[in-house]
């Protein structure tokens, strides 16, 4: 896939309250969690198994 491509996909599952999300970009698995329409956390992974959580 070049450069220019978009590589991008987005998934959500709702429950309640709560929603995930995930989306990849490129080589990066992103998964946010919210809840009441504020974003809690967002954690990522790439195909070099790097692993980061970030509370929002």
């Amino acid at each position: 896939m070049s450069a220019q491509q978009s590589a991008a996909s987005t998934a959500a599952c709702e429950g309640g309250s709560w929603k995930l999300v995930v989306r990849h970009e490129g080589e990066t698995t992103i998964a946010e969690v919210w809840c009441f329409g504020a974003k809690l956390s967002e954690t990522t992974i790439n195909t070099n198994g790097d692993v980061t959580v970030r509370e929002a």
